[in-house]
């Protein structure tokens, strides 16, 4: 009776692990060489401000159709506005800078621009369910590596004398916007 009891309590264990849930971005998922890796943006963040505004109040590269891809109930109640952009990339494929598109800044936008330089604020992006860093280097000369989470919208620079709001790297629309 004992052996029997046992078997069918094995059996319901094996027949209950049959039924499972998804968790949306949490499964692990595999890639090839050569798979598209979407880039996805998530709003821009200050620590300076702590007003978080949508990645494209800023004039960035949009796409035609802006999605909101948020794909779990963390990601709406941490206030993410994650959604789909234009940066693309292959997986284990180098790529050489492309121009996602051009734009013309008009008044507002640089001002737009300079105000949030001003604020320090970062804009944050995804890959592969990751946020993006960039390396933070040390002002002590320490050799350890650390991150920081997105990257800076731009950061104010000094050439000969004269201060200028700068953009990040990405953005050749416009070298420079006069503080």
């Amino acid at each position: 009776m004992g052996r029997i009891a046992a078997a069918a309590f094995v059996f319901l264990l094996l027949l209950s692990s049959v039924h499972s849930f998804y968790l949306p971005g949490v499964a692990p998922r595999d890639f090839q060489q050569g798979d598209e890796l979407a880039v996805k943006v998530n709003k821009l963040s200050s620590t300076k401000t702590q007003l978080p505004y949508d990645f494209y109040y800023l004039n960035y590269c949009k796409p035609k159709n802006i999605k909101n891809v948020a794909e779990n109930l963390g990601e709406v109640l941490r206030g993410d506005r994650i959604e789909n952009s234009v940066y693309t990339f292959r997986m284990r494929e180098e790529q050489s800078c492309t121009v996602a598109c051009k734009v013309t800044l008009q008044e507002q936008d640089a001002k737009n621009f300079k105000e949030k330089i001003d604020d320090e604020y970062r804009a944050n992006m995804i890959l592969d369910n990751l946020p993006v860093a960039v390396i933070r280097q040390r002002r002590d000369g320490s050799t350890s590596t650390t991150y920081e989470h997105g990257f800076r919208v731009g950061f104010i620079g000094n050439y000969a004398g004269v201060s200028y709001n700068v953009l990040p790297f990405f953005m050749t629309v416009a070298d420079t916007i006069t503080r």
